[in-house]
């Protein structure tokens, strides 16, 4: 094979088909592959957050049987941050490696430690446990991180320093500097592909998410946190990432081989506008009986404040080196006490994490929490009155539902490790089109469950509410030999990994948790060649010791500079 790929998948984080088609003929090399192959307005795995729906592109599996489900695991009331190491399931790119392939996995989220691949070259994505920069622990072959620096530098995962979203000029400055650092990544793509013939090639862009989550209220006349003054080009600055994004997209097909080449690109989830108007989950349990809250701005508000001031005052460089001085156990402690300390778990029957991106409840339960207080024989009884508690809990602005829908973890996910999942997990309505912003309840002023912004707090920044939000709607653009022009389907996040598998006629590899996109192939493409079963990589490929206590406090620090983590 010359050099180029045969499959090339490009990852765009957070980009949905609605906003490619609004940006329409900006998008050229976007609009030609919607033009000669399939779509989809791709369903996420439930919710919508960024962890678990790549490792279940990347490996097939729902979350139950892959087992990331967020940034932490709890115990207890004590979480630890473990991002994609406690990966319980090889990626695809494992799995062809082990069949005879030559793959390429670079920068994907939750993908520490690197798998081993021994015909190819797999890159970590920006959990890995270094704050700043790409260092030799997350590239496998150790060879292949000394020929990217030698040619490209080190690699940084964040270099505009989003925390620092509040100072003058920032959101003009974004853009242009989020469009030279998909540059750099397509020409270090290009170049392994221009260098390599490779089976599999797949690449991650960041930059879609962050450009949604800051500039979507600049982009978007009707958002409701939209400052009063906004330039043209400042209005420009989303339509301008996705842009460079498309130009990445062009650029890299072209490398891997142009029109013949097997593509595939998809997003993690879609994106859109926040509304200015805050919901506090523990606040509202606690008014129904639920929980109990011990006092206003009880102990985690301190915590939170210690935090802020050390995020936005000090130099990046010294931020890494404060929270990797935290050692093995205050970076959990400390995130532990801001989730819950405000609450009183002896009189509390069912709480929550407060994740904007992750909108879940726990139970309290008698003999798995320290402190549980709920019988699991009561479990059905509380579901039925939670369930009664949101069709009435309503939006004090507009008397419409808060909460459209309630799921046990059971109803989405299935597999051995579907207990690290919270109990359950929450659909929140849209308030006029745009999401509610759910934040801490420790940190509310006044008594109520509900606030509006002010309109200093409109355009945020990370760990504060932002003005874009995420989507359960993502995208995904199939085009090549075997796909047809087939236009728009429907598809969920697992159906483009097992499509991906049936395009390479290497379905028998592994039995993905989706379902093959027959509808989109070529008569061809169908017919898949029965093969003996290849060799698969070992359950969890972990193929470096997993993170330990110090490794878990450096995961802790890169999650907070990228907001996740309030």
């Amino acid at each position: 094979m010359k050099s180029g790929a045969k499959h090339l998948l490009i990852g765009l984080d957070g980009a949905g088909l609605d906003l490619v088609r609004e940006l329409g003929a900006e998008l050229p090399n976007l609009q030609a592959c919607l033009a000669r192959g399939a779509c989809a307005a791709l369903r996420s795995v439930q919710p919508p957050a960024t962890l678990p729906n790549w490792t279940t592109l990347l490996t097939g599996d729902n979350p139950g049987k892959h087992g990331v489900f967020d940034f932490t695991t709890r115990t207890g009331y004590r979480v630890h941050f473990t991002a994609g190491s406690v990966r319980e399931t090889p990626t695809l790119a494992a799995r062809l490696d082990s069949a005879g392939l030559h793959c390429a996995c670079l920068f994907f989220p939750g993908t520490f430690p690197p798998e081993r691949l021994q015909r190819g070259i797999f890159v970590s994505g920006w959990d890995s446990p270094v704050a700043f920069e790409a260092d030799r622990s997350f590239v496998w072959p150790k060879s292949a991180y000394d020929a990217i620096v030698s040619r490209f530098g080190v690699q940084r995962f964040d270099d505009v320093d989003e925390f620092d979203a509040d100072s003058a000029g920032f959101h003009e400055r974004l853009p242009d500097a989020l469009c030279a650092r998909i540059a750099r990544r397509a020409e270090l793509g290009s170049w392994l592909l221009r260098e390599n013939a490779f089976d599999f090639f797949a690449i991650y862009f960041g930059e879609s998410d962050t450009a949604a989550h800051h500039l979507w209220s600049l982009h978007d006349p009707q958002s409701p946190r939209r400052p009063e003054a906004v330039s043209s080009e400042t209005q420009s600055g989303l339509a301008r990432v996705y842009r460079a994004l498309d130009a990445a997209v062009g650029q890299l097909l072209a490398a891997a081989g142009g029109d013949g080449v097997e593509l595939t690109i998809v997003s993690d989830h879609g994106s859109g506008g926040s509304s200015d108007r805050v919901f506090y989950l523990n606040r509202a349990l606690a008014s129904a009986g639920f929980l109990h809250l011990r006092g206003k701005r009880f102990g985690s508000s301190a915590v939170a404040r210690a935090k802020d001031l050390a995020l936005t005052r000090l130099p990046p460089r010294v931020r890494e080196k404060l929270f990797r001085g935290f050692g093995a156990v205050l970076p959990g402690l400390v995130e532990s006490r801001a989730r819950f300390a405000a609450i009183d778990m002896q009189h509390t029957t069912v709480f929550s994490d407060e994740l904007n991106y992750f909108p879940a409840l726990h139970f309290n339960l008698r003999g798995r929490e320290p402190q549980g207080q709920l019988a699991p024989s009561d479990v059905p009884r509380v579901l039925r009155e939670l369930e009664a508690f949101f069709e009435n809990l309503r939006d004090p602005w507009t008397g419409e539902r808060v909460v459209t829908q309630l799921w046990p973890r059971e109803a989405l996910f299935h597999g051995p490790v579907v207990e690290r999942a919270p109990d359950l997990l929450l659909e929140l309505s849209l308030a006029s089109g745009y999401s509610y912003n759910l934040m801490p309840s420790a940190s509310a002023p006044g008594d109520t469950a509900f606030r509006k912004l002010s309109p200093h707090e409109y355009l945020g920044r990370k760990g504060r509410s932002l003005p874009g939000s995420h989507r359960p709607r993502g995208l995904f653009i199939g085009c090549g030999p075997s796909v047809g022009a087939v236009g728009e389907i429907d598809a969920a996040m697992a159906d483009v990994s097992a499509t991906l598998l049936a395009r390479m006629q290497l379905s028998h590899l592994h039995a993905c948790d989706g379902r093959s996109l027959d509808e989109i192939l070529t008569d061809g493409s169908r017919a898949t060649v029965p093969q003996p079963q290849a060799a698969i990589a070992a359950p969890a490929q972990r193929t470096e010791p997993t993170p330990g206590a110090v490794a878990e406090a450096r995961v802790e620090e890169r999650l907070r500079r990228l907001g996740y983590i309030e």
